[in-house]
């Protein structure tokens, strides 16, 4: 078999198993339950948990699973390192890690010759930044606020606003939520994508009223949602078993008073200074409306100042019961399960409400405010359930579905690919096509209700048909799935199209594999091992080292028989990242 044929027949093979695995375009899903309800070992609390829950990291199929997890992929080296620790000995450690940030690096780039930062730095240097930093938690958990608190630069409109967007996630990943609502309120770049910098207080005499959009995402998107929230994150029913609104069109039109009167930080409230966009946003007194607000049950006085106006309604909307559930179901789901327990969601609540939670070990977590977010993340990652055997020959029980992003950046770091410079790799500029990229970029997604929703249930799939919560599969299609492996493939077989031929950036490094060429069986062990923590099935496995076996190596030269190798290598490799068990982690 040539090589050009061997990867022909890669990437058929692989859409045929990737789309199987997903169920895209209405088919059956191979994803068993993904919650608790369904019982099993490795469910998020649909029983009772162990009276002594084990949170050391065993082996190495242990690391790996904890790393895919908490971070964006474990590294060879990482996963050694975790291996016979404490996972809230690792928390602590990456709790106490220096903060890596955006703008700093964003504005030290070169510029070009109109003395500007060339197109699209941000998108590409995010990639380098979450594959290459060392705090790997907090970049995880700044990812995971950002699918929460929206954002996005879909028409590309300021690099450097972005980037200070990004980086008060980042900074406030680790800090209180309530202090983290406030930084986003005052950012630039929510003021801007959602309308309301520059917002005026209302004028009758013109039929001015002020601007809403902010209002009302705040409440449904960024804290409290649509209905109010048992801890569980069950929905409250009232006496006739309907579900309870959290707030009515009377508390936008209240709150949405609140926010008038913020803009560029420098004095002028039209005009944006040159570093405007990389400031925190102040208040121009005379455009915030002086008229009483009422929302949330909460009356602020007429005549009290903006900047005391926005901090009493944050606390608020901040007080709320909800938020708690609210935000908690969320977080679990961007890190440990698309489809959370009742139970496992109000034991991160409770760790949410009560701003403390206490590991196996007696590390404690959190300074006991509520809101506390390294408790709260401590709670998700360090649950008992997660440290349960899970259930051997390939069924999954409890998981998540893992998004494109988390599963390129884990390829990348899998096999500590060199020369981490995504500008010069163009299919990393913008990864947003279900054609040919991965059909999802970081703080690009198409409107502020995110990717997909934290409730979608995806129809005509086995999961589906048992009510099963998998927001990821909301961008699984036939055209996004065989857009995902051609992307994946590409990468895989160090066929990225560069910018700068005479620069090799994002290469992947397969010396290990290569020196187990020789047996395809070790080699596919051993990829199952580093990619999806020895959890592929038997049959899986043995498709794959059927093909790859077929791949004929010639010895009339060294350099043929050196390519032959490295064919077999990014076959398998490829092969297992578009495999069903590469994109589950559980």
């Amino acid at each position: 078999m040539t090589v050009s044929h061997s990867r022909k027949v890669t990437t058929i093979l692989v859409a045929g198993m990737f789309l199987a695995a997903c169920g895209g375009g209405g088919g059956g899903s191979s994803l068993p339950p993904a919650s608790g309800g369904s019982g099993g070992t490795g469910g998020s609390g649909g029983g009772t948990p162990p009276a002594e829950p084990v949170s050391k990291i065993d082996t190495a199929d242990d690391a790996y699973r904890f790393l895919a997890r908490a971070t964006f992929g474990g590294t060879k080296s990482e996963i050694a390192s975790l291996t016979g620790r404490d996972a809230a000995d690792w928390l602590s450690t990456e709790f106490s890690k220096s903060v890596s940030l955006t703008t700093p690096a964003l504005l030290a780039l070169p510029r070009n010759s109109d003395g500007d930062i060339p197109s699209r730095r941000v998108n590409t240097l995010y990639w380098d930044h979450i594959i290459g930093s060392n705090d790997q938690l907090r970049q995880r958990m700044a990812f995971a606020l950002s699918q929460i608190l929206v954002y996005s630069d879909a028409e590309n409109s300021d690099q450097p606003m972005r980037a200070y967007y990004q980086d008060v996630l980042i900074q406030n990943a680790f800090g209180n939520y309530r202090d983290l609502l406030e930084e986003v309120t005052y950012s630039p770049a929510m003021g801007e994508w959602l309308t309301y910098r520059g917002n005026r207080k209302g004028d009758p005499r013109k039929g001015r009223m002020p601007d809403e959009n902010y209002a009302r995402e705040v409440l449904q998107l960024f804290s409290i949602g649509l209905v109010e929230l048992n801890m569980d994150g069950s929905p409250k029913l009232d006496a006739q078993g309907q579900q309870i609104e959290t707030y009515t069109n009377a508390d936008i039109e209240g709150l949405a008073r609140v926010f008038t009167g913020l803009s560029w930080a420098g004095g002028e409230f039209w005009k944006r200074p040159q570093d405007g966009y990389i400031r925190r946003m102040e208040m121009y007194p005379e455009q915030h409306s002086e008229l009483e607000k009422t929302f949330l049950g909460t009356t602020i006085a007429a005549g009290t100042s903006g900047e005391e106006t926005i901090q009493r309604a944050l606390d608020a909307i901040f007080n709320h019961p909800n938020v708690a559930p609210f935000v908690s179901r969320q977080l679990i789901q961007r890190f440990t399960q698309s489809d959370p327990s009742p139970e496992y969601i109000e034991r991160v609540a409770s760790a949410f409400e009560a701003g403390s939670f206490t590991a196996q070990g007696g590390q404690r977590f959190g300074r006991g405010q509520r809101g506390d977010l390294q408790a709260t993340l401590a709670a998700i990652l360090l649950d008992p359930s997660l440290f349960d055997a899970p259930s051997s020959g390939g069924t999954i029980v409890a998981g998540k579905v893992r998004e494109p992003v988390l599963r390129f950046a884990h390829w990348a770091r899998a096999f500590d690919v060199q020369g981490l410079d995504a500008y010069n790799e163009r299919r990393l500029l913008d990864t947003r096509s279900t054609d040919n990229a991965l059909g999802q970029q970081a703080f690009r997604s198409p409107s502020v209700f995110n990717f997909y929703r934290p409730g979608y249930i995806a129809p005509g799939t086995e999961t589906g048909a048992q009510n099963i919560t998998a927001p990821e599969f909301q961008i699984v299609n036939e055209s996004s799935s065989v857009g995902y492996l051609n992307f994946m493939t590409e990468f895989a077989f160090d066929r990225g199209s560069q910018r700068n031929r005479d620069i090799d950036t994002y290469k992947p490094d397969y010396r290990d594999e290569l020196a187990l060429v020789g047996d395809p069986t070790a080699l596919v062990d051993h990829l199952d091992d580093l990619l999806t923590g020895s959890r592929m099935s038997e049959t899986e496995k043995t498709d794959i080292v059927d093909i790859i076996s077929t791949i004929e190596i010639r010895t009339n030269s060294e350099e043929n028989t050196a390519a032959d190798h490295e064919d077999i290598v990014q076959t398998a490799v490829s092969l297992v990242l578009n495999s069903p068990s590469y994109a589950v982690t559980w």
